[in-house]
């Protein structure tokens, strides 16, 4: 289709270039003939036509009287045409031999009281460039016929052979579904946009994969994180159902665990929310603002006198005091490290010292460390160094990941140093 619409375009363009050439002949003509007759008027008896070509007829006349000068006596006073254009004159038998079938221009002019008719004009008839024009598309549509069939065979044939890869990409896309995100796409081997092509779809799924394992990961570490709790309420229940309503003592006892383990599951799913904050907060932008970090960080030392007050803090080194960034997302970072740096020790005197310099800022413990092989995972939702000890001592595990998500939004790197048994050093490099 597309040949066909060129070989009309040019067709077309062909006609109305040529037609556009005859006019102007034509007119240019009519400006000869009008030179004539203004010599005429003034008395000359020699009328220069020489420039005139040969295949157009033209005419010099008075009006409605005698001819002048003309090349061919046979042609009639045609009507005036109107100024800078041409016109087309048709009469059927007009001559014995055919019709009068003319392309012309013709005016009327005044010289001296006189009014003289010119007129110039083409044949149509006779002109065999026209009669080839019109026989142009019969030319063209032979022609492409044959371009048009070996065209489409080659571009089915192309077309074919480079949706083939893409044909096989979209049948293994299909193929992987949530139960098989381990597939992968044939990338192939050459080095090609499809080939880019599969290889962003590998990495994208790879990521899926990623997270899909985290989600079911973290729904079954939050559904052991309560079962748990749930047994424990459930067994003292039936407990008090049993025979604690007549004991004081197993009710006192009851009620405690009661309290305790709904108090667990609130500090569990209160986690669990500002787990899901901290991760929507990440996507957000926010305001850096500059921060006093000696003021800001005794303010963080008075809120722990308050609630902790048996723990010692002291800030050693604060270099610059004046730090970018955004208080309340650097103070819930502190708070947690601070909070598992006291929650996590036997010392009798818990001590937590913070220390800013080059962009880090560092908070060390006296706790009972963090073995080598458990500190990669510690900011895993629900990870726990001892399950046993941590649940003893009120721990959730996503503190950590909170603090991770947290430091994400503000563009900082939370590392860890640590030895069982010689404490902790977590360092925030802002």
């Amino acid at each position: 289709m597309l040949g066909v619409f060129f070989s009309a375009l040019i067709i077309v363009l062909t006609r109305e270039g040529i037609s556009a050439r005859r006019d102007t002949e034509i007119l240019s003509t009519l400006d000869i003939l009008e030179t004539v007759a203004a010599s005429v008027s003034s008395g000359k008896n020699t009328l220069n036509t020489g420039n005139i070509p040969y295949f157009i007829m033209y005419r010099l006349s008075i009006k409605n009287g005698r001819v002048l000068q003309t090349n061919d006596p046979m042609i009639p006073e045609l009507p005036v045409t109107e100024e800078g254009k041409t016109g087309r004159i048709f009469r059927e038998n007009f001559f014995s031999d055919g019709n009068l079938n003319l392309v012309y221009a013709a005016k009327d002019m005044e010289f001296n009281t006189i009014t003289y008719h010119i007129q110039a004009a083409i044949d149509i008839d006779m002109d065999t460039l026209d009669k080839y024009m019109l026989f142009m598309p019969v030319i063209f549509l032979i022609c492409s016929i044959p371009i048009l069939v070996i065209s489409w065979i080659i571009s089915w044939r192309t077309t074919t052979r480079m949706l083939k890869p893409v044909k096989l990409i979209t049948k293994q896309a299909q193929e992987i579904g949530s139960e098989h995100l381990d597939r992968r796409l044939d990338e192939g081997e050459t080095d090609d946009e499809l080939k880019v092509l599969a290889h962003t779809f590998n990495e994208l799924f790879a990521r899926l994969e990623k997270d899909f394992e985290h989600e079911k990961r973290f729904t079954s570490d939050v559904s052991h994180e309560l079962k748990t709790p749930i047994a424990v309420i459930s067994g003292h229940v039936d407990l008090l159902m049993r025979w604690g309503k007549d004991n004081p003592e197993v009710l006192e006892e009851s009620l405690k665990v009661l309290k305790r383990e709904t108090q667990s599951m609130a500090n569990l799913t209160e986690q669990l929310l500002e787990l899901n904050r901290a991760h929507n907060a990440a996507r957000l932008p926010y305001e850096k603002k500059t921060l006093n970090l000696v003021s800001f960080l005794q303010s963080i030392k008075d809120d722990f006198k308050l609630i902790e007050p048996g723990v010692k803090i002291e800030i050693e080194s604060i270099n610059p005091e004046e730090i970018l960034t955004d208080a309340e997302s650097l103070r819930e970072i502190l708070r947690i490290i601070i909070k598992n740096g006291i929650l996590y020790n036997d010392s009798p005197t818990p001590e937590i010292t913070i220390r800013f310099e080059n962009g880090i800022l560092s908070v060390r413990d006296n706790g009972i460390g963090i073995p080598e092989e458990d500190i990669p995972h510690i900011f895993d939702s629900f990870y726990r160094v001892d399950k046993s000890r941590n649940r003893s001592k009120g721990g959730t595990g996503i503190g950590l990941a909170i603090a991770k998500s947290v430091a994400e939004k503000l563009g900082a790197v939370i590392s860890v140093e640590s030895k069982t048994g010689k404490g902790t050093v977590m360092h925030i490099r802002l």
